[in-house]
């Protein structure tokens, strides 16, 4: 193989991969069949090169909405540094192609590994999950079931598996001179076996959520205030404030819960008076709770929080979560004894502290909320933990405004509508510029909003206090396998 046919089929993978996350998954079926020639017929020199051009290429695709950040070189910076991963696969894979001769190992042994390195690059304060493969088929929702066994990473082994497959049987044909399908039989077989799953736990889902009276119902209005990145905190609060539904209520009548989200009051209520007399008067003449997004601070100022907190009907304090995941360089600069010469990168506005309490927030009479903050729904482990802790239905307080009009907003709801799946609850996604929704336990879209609009969406939300195999055991399974 020349050096320019190993470009174009690097380049060739790496556009469908790029593809694949742009709402056309079924190019992830293929996309990685491109590299596995160029690594097959390569040697280790020719491997680390064109796979890193293939990673340059992914990443410079999935990560471009980086160019709408506050700093404009963030994207430059991380495209390289993100690409170093497929200079880990293509030599993980090169070296199982020449030491390994039998397909059927092989075939499976190239998406454990695979999957091994996109769980070890979820985890530290520095992980980074844009680019999973199993997010791409969050629209195949029959498939995306498996995830409340396996969590993503389970999806992303299938959709190796079955390029792998198509490899096998490629390479095998050619070699033979005749077409043998045994390799792609067994990949097809694995995946309609979960597709079948799926469809029925889809079914048996909807049945248990509907007909079972017993779950008890919260009804929500889900603010999008849509205050843009220059405007935070111009007015004090006032600026989030929605539009009335009627002459006759603020919010629609029988509404429980107002969820505002994150961040968007500066410093504790008191420090907000305009908003505070406005929602303290209508959270007492609707009978409502408040759960809002805010950035707080110790009595001397000298510590901040990123944190979600719950007022009754009295604007009294019900429940406190501060974020346990901030966002490294944007809310606070991670391990600054280590990274600390990349400062320069930082631009938060504060150094956020990180919290440390995994517990879900009590809402009096209901249930028990999880709370995710912005980045922390891309992270499996968290909304798994607090679940697992006791939360019955999951909410996403985040701020997008910062990114625009950028296709990172549709990303972040992605990861919300994933989380819903694997632990196998409602998921309340509330976002200042969108997009916000409400999501199902089986990952449809109840109700959602548009991007950078000011609106509310009302719907209910059921507290699912059972468990699913994710939510108790974690990557229980792919550590096992």
């Amino acid at each position: 193989m020349k050096n320019y046919q190993r470009l174009v089929l690097s380049v060739l993978s790496a556009l469908f991969l790029f593809l694949s996350f742009r709402e056309l998954g079924f190019f992830t079926w293929f996309s990685l069949i491109p590299l596995l020639f160029v690594i097959y017929k390569s040697n280790l020199k020719q491997t680390f090169t064109f796979s890193l051009i293939c990673g340059i290429g992914f990443f410079a695709g999935v990560t471009y909405w980086m160019t709408v950040l506050p700093v404009k070189f963030t994207w430059i910076l991380f495209v390289p540094l993100l690409s170093v991963i497929f200079l880990v696969y293509g030599t993980a894979i090169y070296y199982i192609y020449k030491k390994i001769n039998q397909p059927y190992i092989r075939m499976f042994l190239i998406p454990a590994v695979w999957i091994m390195v996109e769980f070890l690059r979820s985890q530290t304060l520095l992980a980074f999950t844009i680019g999973i493969l199993g997010y791409t088929q969050h629209n195949f929702l029959p498939l995306m079931q498996i995830t409340r066994f396996t969590g993503i990473y389970g999806v992303s082994f299938i959709v190796i598996l079955f390029n792998t497959a198509i490899f096998e049987t490629i390479i095998f044909s050619i070699k033979n001179r005749k077409a043998i399908f045994k390799y792609l039989i067994i990949s097809i077989s694995v995946l309609l076996i979960f597709v079948i799953y799926g469809i029925v736990s889809v079914n048996n889902n909807l049945n248990r959520v509907i007909k079972n009276k017993g779950y008890g119902e919260i009804k929500l209005a889900v603010v999008q205030p849509n205050v843009l990145f220059g405007q935070k905190y111009s007015r004090k609060g006032i600026e989030v404030i929605p539009e009335p539904y009627s002459n006759y209520s603020y919010f629609k009548e029988g509404t429980e819960l107002a969820v505002f989200p994150e961040s968007m009051l500066w410093g504790l209520m008191d420090e907000s008076k305009d908003f505070k007399k406005w929602v303290k008067e209508i959270l007492k003449k609707e009978d409502m709770y408040l759960l809002i997004g805010q950035y707080s601070h110790d009595e001397e100022f000298k510590e901040y929080y990123n944190s979600a907190f719950l007022y009754n009907s009295n604007l009294e304090v019900a429940g406190r979560y501060d974020e346990i995941h901030p966002v490294p360089f944007s809310q606070y600069m991670p391990y600054p004894k280590v990274l600390g010469f990349l400062k320069f990168l930082d631009f938060s506005i504060v150094n956020l502290i990180p919290g440390n309490d995994w517990s879900p927030i009590e809402y009096p009479g209901k249930g028990k909320l999880a709370i995710n903050i912005c980045y922390e729904s891309t992270l499996p482990s968290i909304a798994r933990n607090i679940r697992n802790n006791g939360a019955e239905a999951i909410f996403v307080l985040s701020d997008n405004s910062s990114l625009d009009g950028s296709i990172a907003p549709w990303n972040h709801l992605i990861f919300s509508k994933v989380r819903a799946i694997e632990n196998g609850c409602y998921m309340v996604h509330c976002a200042n510029t969108g997009i916000s929704a409400i999501i199902s336990p089986d990952g449809e879209m109840v109700v959602r909003s548009d991007l950078m609009s000011k609106t509310v969406l009302y719907g209910s939300i059921y507290l699912i206090p059972e468990k699913t195999f994710y939510s108790r055991f974690g990557d229980l399974l792919i550590f096992l396998y």
